[in-house]
């Protein structure tokens, strides 16, 4: 058995029995070791529950910054040729490869089947069977997947609608708990109101390095962005 097979069963048995130990790029150093193209920063969450398509792994292309979700499956081949087989007798090949680009989100218990090219900047909403086309730059969802917004339009709508989330996040944790929530505790809000610089940033405990993505990167246009409100004081004063 060669040292590379090795560390594959190694990798395998480690990340199957002993998830809890792995490290976040521990599967994709199994699929690369399978031969399959991943891009830097791409992360999967809860590898155990997804289904990657091992039948032809050169088939398969994942760009950069990628987030995968649970219960995720990526397809590369097509068996559904057996019941032509059976009725015509003839044997049909297919072959298509399957191509996710960069900052791509799949969202929960979606299948991408295989010959689908999808775009950079693309969310995939949950549940969605894509195929297909999908281009650059925009959200889709559905069975089959379809385009629903552009994702500017999306990023427009989510910053408006966040800021209400956020205050119905914290009156929820004031509801829950009969105290007033941390900035640490309103977790992704923190854009909102702290103040930019990275004394705020340490002081607060809120978290940047965030899976799949670069941290100094967030930190650089978290610094460059404005707030919504003056203070975290005040976010709780609109929201209480």
């Amino acid at each position: 058995m060669k040292i590379k097979d090795i560390r594959l069963y190694y990798l395998k048995f480690k990340l199957t029995y002993f998830s809890r130990l792995c490290k976040p790029n521990t599967f994709n150093k199994i699929l690369s070791l399978e031969g399959f193209e991943i891009g830097k920063g791409t992360f999967f969450y809860d590898p155990n529950s997804m289904t990657i398509d091992r039948e032809r792994p050169w088939m398969l292309k994942i760009g950069e910054y990628c987030k995968i979700t649970k219960g995720t499956i990526l397809l590369t081949h097509d068996y559904s040729r057996s019941v032509m087989r059976r009725k015509y007798g003839e044997i049909i090949g297919e072959a298509g490869k399957t191509i996710i680009g960069d900052n791509v989100f799949i969202g929960m218990n979606s299948i991408v089947l295989m010959g689908s090219s999808i775009g950079n900047n693309v969310i995939i909403g949950a549940g969605s069977v894509v195929s297909g086309t999908i281009p650059d730059d925009v959200v889709v969802a559905g069975n089959p997947a379809k385009v629903i917004r552009t994702l500017e339009e999306h990023y427009l709508r989510r910053k408006i609608k966040s800021i209400e989330e956020a205050k119905l996040y914290a009156r929820e944790f004031k509801n829950k708990y009969t105290r007033k929530p941390s900035i640490k505790e309103m977790n992704a809000f923190f854009p909102l109101y702290l103040e930019r610089n990275v004394e705020a940033i340490l002081r607060s405990g809120v978290n940047i390095n965030l899976n799949g993505d670069n941290r100094d990167e967030i930190l650089n246009y978290f610094l460059k962005s404005k707030a919504v409100y003056s203070s975290f004081e005040e976010f709780l004063s609109d929201s209480l």
